[in-house]
């Protein structure tokens, strides 16, 4: 392979992976291990961040080349290997985690036969056989319920694991019985509280509802424009929440959860938050709607020239 075609064929492989690429990806274009040494080393232009996982760059690594790196220390492709965890439900659009770019462990799913250990962090977990996967933004992510056991057995946050169970079954539909049998090997000492918060969610009146129209039309008789929907905040440019709905000009976000759960980050720096449990969109929408008003009018609520939604996060369209 001549010098140009090399560089040609590098451009290609940086291009089509946004910079994330294998050891065995480079010597198969025809860098040398010499070179790649060399490229790797101090001074260099490229970095080891994994084993077999090189980034032709260097500096911090976006959320998405995190989550494909881990994937390609996985083997993927052509080896099967899915997201899971906190990383697959952030990238699901789930709620009650941390915005992509604050993931710091990638949890990754592959095949039980695979000899694979987690390695600093990427963090390894093996499923006798990979069900269907969704691709969200080129990245293959295991199933709602499968990544978010994956997050629960890895989690020592009770708190963040009935949040978690509580969207999956109250805004995705998920039925407690599918959540009881992908979490029955989770460990006898965390048993009783997630126990307790499936049965809770199975109690009569616990059915999913269809909120989305619900939250939409009661959003419109409230104020004069439409809120954001589930955009990504953030103050001083750090990661803040990401609430159901916002509206920008009063600093005022609508939470959807249980009651008693008000308050939070978006309390904390100044913004008025409403929290409104799910059922109270059928049981007494003309609640929801004066509380959202009283929040309007009294506004502008909080540092509003400090807070930000993020540029891929965030639109009118409705939750």
């Amino acid at each position: 392979m001549t010098r140009n075609d090399f560089t040609q064929a590098l451009r290609i492989l940086a291009r089509d992976q946004r910079q994330v690429v294998t050891v065995g990806q480079l010597a198969g274009i025809g860098v040398s291990e010499v070179a790649l040494r060399k490229r790797c080393g101090p001074g260099g232009p490229w970095q080891r961040v994994l084993p077999r996982v090189v980034v032709l760059r260097r500096g911090a690594l976006s959320a998405w080349q995190r989550c494909r790196a881990a994937l390609a220390y996985a083997g993927y492709p052509p080896a099967q290997a899915q997201l899971t965890g906190i990383a697959a439900l952030a990238l699901h659009g789930m709620r009650e985690v941390v915005a992509p770019a604050e993931v710091r462990v990638v949890d990754v799913l592959v095949p039980a036969d695979r000899v694979l250990r987690t390695h600093t962090w990427v963090r390894v977990h093996h499923a006798r056989a990979l069900a269907g996967r969704e691709v969200v933004d080129e990245l293959p992510v295991a199933p709602l319920v499968r990544a978010a056991g994956d997050g629960v057995r890895a989690s020592c946050d009770p708190d963040w694991v009935r949040a978690v169970l509580r969207e999956l079954v109250w805004d995705r539909g998920v039925d407690p019985a599918e959540l009881a049998g992908e979490l029955r090997t989770v460990s006898p000492a965390r048993r009783p509280g997630i126990d307790e918060t499936l049965r809770e969610l199975s109690a009569p009146g616990r059915a999913r509802r269809p909120l989305g129209g619900l939250v939409r039309s009661l959003a419109a008789l409230a104020g004069p424009r439409p809120p954001l929907w589930r955009p990504e905040l953030r103050l001083d440019g750090v990661f803040l929440a990401r609430p159901d709905a916002y509206w920008a000009r009063e600093g005022v976000a609508l939470e959807l959860g249980p009651p008693g759960g008000a308050g939070g980050p978006l309390h904390t720096c100044g913004l008025r938050v409403v929290r409104v449990p799910p059922e109270a969109l059928t049981a007494r929408p003309a609640h929801v709607v004066a509380a959202l008003r009283a929040a309007l009018s009294s506004g502008p609520h909080g540092p509003l020239g400090r807070v930000t939604v993020h540029p891929d996060h965030g639109s009118v369209k409705g939750i």
